[in-house]
């Protein structure tokens, strides 16, 4: 029997590494990134990292349902994660990163499955930020932004030149999970144009066939400050080719933009829908170590109204 449409499913610890990961902030290379893994590894069940460095391993405590309506047909879920946190530099340099990871919850609570594709800050010039964003209009002329941003210190502006509309692209890098953008519900981003409003598309599609398979979803940016922006991909897209084959799409592309008007972009989202709210629920200190510093923290991903199916 084959009547339901597969669709990946979200899992926790993933959802948390990815999370920490892409939202992580060095301050200027004060608090150094740890790495940042699940436990156990999706290639292997054990993982003996003593003495090989910081790290922030991440593994599943607990799993539960309840229901939540009379007709119990819909269910609060709740998925426990338990965040070890393995430091060698030094104790001021762990509770760096406790705070860090804490930070992280608390600043991403309400949106707790976000993804940050691209922020900004790790480019160091316009040249490094080429290097990961083109233009295959040959009508736009990126550069990494300095002087206005919505968070942190970059942006990215795109001036759009007179011969005719221009976009900006990038691919989705391969450390972003398979289940995107197959489990992707929205692509979240902050922009401004510089006069007058346009409406530019926010584009997923495949790199070697741009033009064949593609869905782009349409939103008006009209303010010249740093405004929210968000194209949901769960109603239909405003302009599409060939059939949609999600494992295939490799690539995001902001579409459309209008001759003479000069865009900047800033804090590119991508989130699923798999829950609602990341709550904190504690830390402690391990004082049973030797020759490092660790610690466990706990928090849980909470949805609520979760449909359940059922079958006649």
């Amino acid at each position: 029997m084959t009547t339901l449409t597969y669709t990946p499913r979200g899992m926790p610890t993933q959802l948390a590494r990815d999370l920490i990961s892409s939202y992580w902030d060095t301050r200027g290379g004060i608090i150094t990134k740890p790495t940042i893994i699940e436990k156990p590894p999706p290639d292997y069940q054990r993982a003996d990292i003593r003495n090989t460095g910081d790290h922030v391993i991440i593994g599943l405590d607990g799993y539960r349902n309840e229901y939540v309506t009379i007709g119990f047909q819909h269910v609060s879920i709740t998925a426990d994660v338990k965040i070890e946190l393995q430091t060698f530099t030094s104790r001021q340099m762990f509770y760096d990163h406790v705070d860090e990871v804490e930070r992280i919850i608390f600043s991403k609570q309400h949106n707790p499955t976000d993804y940050l594709l691209d922020g900004f800050e790790e480019h160091a010039d316009t040249t490094a930020l080429r290097a990961v964003w083109g233009d295959t209009t040959t009508n736009s002329t990126l550069s990494l932004l300095t002087s206005a941003r919505k968070y942190g210190t970059n942006s990215m502006r795109v001036v759009v030149g007179a011969g005719g509309n221009g976009e900006a692209y990038r691919a989705i890098p391969s450390t972003v999970p398979k289940p995107y953008p197959r489990r992707l519900q929205e692509v979240r981003f902050y922009a401004k144009i510089d006069s007058s409003s346009d409406v530019i598309g926010v584009t997923l599609r495949q790199s070697t066939n741009r033009s064949g398979h593609y869905r782009t979803w349409n939103t008006t940016v009209n303010t010249t400050g740093f405004a929210a922006h968000r194209a949901n991909l769960d109603i239909a897209p405003d302009a599409s080719a060939g059939t949609w084959t999600p494992a295939n799409i490799d690539e995001i592309a902001f579409t459309g933009l209008a001759a003479n008007r000069t865009f900047d972009i800033d804090h590119v989202d991508l989130a699923t829908a798999e829950y609602q709210f990341l709550q904190f629920n504690n830390f402690k200190e391990n004082i049973d170590n030797f020759n490092y510093f660790s610690g466990e923290m706990r928090a849980s991903y909470r949805s609520h109204g979760v449909p359940r199916d059922i079958l006649s």
